[in-house]
C-alpha cells in the first residue's frame, strides 16, 4: 500500500526525516519505509506502509559519540535517526560488537516496514516469549530467514557474512518477485571457495548489484562474524536499492 503525503516548506535532509506509524499497544512509534522528494517547493513523501492506522512524517537526528569519523557513520546515524536501529546506549552504537542471527532478522523486518502478527512459532528454539520471536516468525513466513536444520534457527548464534547477504537477497526477491536474473559463475572475491554452497548465489548477485563489498579489497570473508555497523551499512544499501529509503 502506497500513500503520499504533501508537505509544506523543504525537509533539507531526508536522511533524518522518515514516516512512522503510531503502535497502540506498545505506545511507540514504528518506521515505515518512505521516500522524501522535493516538488514545487513543497516535498512530496511517499510512504509504504503495510497496515491500517495512524501515519505522520518525523525529523530525528541522532549521532552516537563511537561513530564520530568510522567509516559507517553515516549509515548507522541514518538509520538511527528513522528509528531502524538503536544504539547500545543513547550515546554509543559500540560498531564492532557482533549481532545475533534474531537480531539481524528483526532489524530486516523493521527496515522493510513489515506488519508482525501474532504467529505460531515456527522454529523449536524460538520462545514465544522471546523479544524477537515475532520478527523470526514473520521473517520465517515470509521466506526471508531459514532454519540450521532439525526445525532450528540457533537465533542468538552469531550471524555470518554470508548468512546476513542471503537474507537480504531474499527481501529483494520479496520486494521485488520471483525474477531473478541468471547470475555469473564467479564472484569478484578471492576466496570465493570459503562461501558456503547455500550462499554462493545471493552473494554473486550482490556483488553484482553492487549491495557488497569486500572486507579488504580482495576477499570477501563469507564465514566472519558480521559487525553492528556492517549489519547497518547492509540495511541502508537494501532498502536505498529497493527504492524504500532516500
Amino acid at each position: 500500500m502506497t500513500s503520499v503525503i504533501n508537505m509544506d516548506g523543504i525537509i533539507q535532509d531526508p536522511s533524518t526525516a522518515t514516516a512512522v506509524i503510531f503502535d497502540p499497544v506498545t505506545g511507540q512509534m514504528r518506521f515505515v519505509p518512505s521516500v522524501f522528494n522535493l516538488k514545487n517547493g513543497k516535498t512530496e513523501v511517499s510512504i509504504f506502509g503495510h497496515a491500517n492506522g495512524l501515519y505522520t512524517i518525523v525529523q530525528n537526528k541522532k549521532t552516537f559519540d563511537d561513530m564520530i569519523g568510522h567509516w559507517a557513520q553515516k549509515d548507522v546515524e541514518t538509520l538511527a535517526s528513522k528509528l531502524i536501529i538503536n544504539g547500545m546506549t543513547d550515546r554509543t552504537f559500540a560498531p564492532a560488537s557482533q549481532v545475533s542471527r534474531a537480531q539481524f532478522a528483526a532489524l530486516l523486518v523493521r527496515g522493510l516496514g513489515l506488519s508482525t502478527e501474532s504467529l505460531s512459532n515456527v522454529f523449536a528454539d524460538v520462545r514465544a516469549t522471546a523479544w524477537y520471536a515475532q520478527d523470526v516468525n514473520t521473517a520465517a513466513k515470509l521466506g526471508l530467514v531459514q532454519g540450521v536444520g532439525e526445525g532450528k534457527f540457533s537465533p542468538d548464534s552469531r550471524i555470518t557474512r554470508e548468512q546476513m547477504v542471503v537474507m537480504i537477497m531474499n527481501a529483494v526477491q520479496l520486494v521485488q518477485g520471483d525474477h531473478r536474473a541468471e547470475t555469473q559463475i564467479r564472484t569478484p572475491f578471492a576466496d570465493q571457495n570459503q562461501i558456503s554452497d547455500y550462499a554462493s548465489s545471493a552473494v554473486i548477485e550482490a556483488a553484482e548489484k553492487g549491495l557488497i563489498k569486500g572486507k579488504t579489497e580482495t576477499t570477501f570473508a563469507p564465514q566472519d562474524a558480521a559487525t553492528r555497523a556492517e549489519a547497518a551499512m547492509m540495511i541502508k544499501q537494501i532498502l536505498q536499492y529497493l527504492k524504500l529509503m532516500n
